[in-house]
């Protein structure tokens, strides 16, 4: 009996120690979508990139959002995403802030094209993953993605 409860013991402890590698987490675009007297919301564009050779099904993330240190509020997302291995793919969060004092101190930054940023949350995996912790912090300079844009040099 003691060597089966070691053996049960032991299958569990391995199996305890496959983890999922989190996927990569990354701000790449900010919008305002709607404005009242009482709400605003911004919808967050986020990158995630599977590192990793196997696929990751996604059913969904929650996540706080920080710009230039300044708390803007947490989202949800209910989008389902497969990450094929090694590739990427974007979901977008809607994030209302409610107090009309931090929306106005937000759209002039978001207005300067240029901010740090700070993603803390949890993604929502389909089994086997389960929940995935994520955190990334970075810079975001719109200006420097100027879609239908072209530069020429002389």
């Amino acid at each position: 009996m003691n060597k089966r409860l070691c053996l049960l013991a032991i299958t569990l402890l391995l199996a305890g120690c496959n983890t999922i590698q989190p996927p990569a987490v990354s701000l790449v675009n900010v919008q305002f979508a709607a404005a009242t007297a009482f709400e605003t919301t911004a919808q967050f564009t986020i990158r995630l990139t599977n590192e990793t050779p196997e696929p990751l099904a996604l059913s969904g993330g929650a996540f706080k959002i920080y710009l230039n240190g300044l708390y803007v509020g947490e989202g949800v997302s209910n989008e389902e995403i497969s990450l094929p291995r090694l590739a990427n793919g974007t979901m977008t969060v809607s994030v209302h802030l409610s107090n009309l004092r931090l929306a106005t101190r937000i759209k002039p930054l978001l207005e300067s094209k240029s901010f740090d940023y700070k993603i803390t949350g949890m993604l929502y995996g389909k089994p086997p993953a389960g929940t995935i912790h994520i955190s990334n912090e970075g810079r975001l300079n719109l200006n420097d993605f100027a879609p239908g844009q072209t530069t020429t040099t002389l």
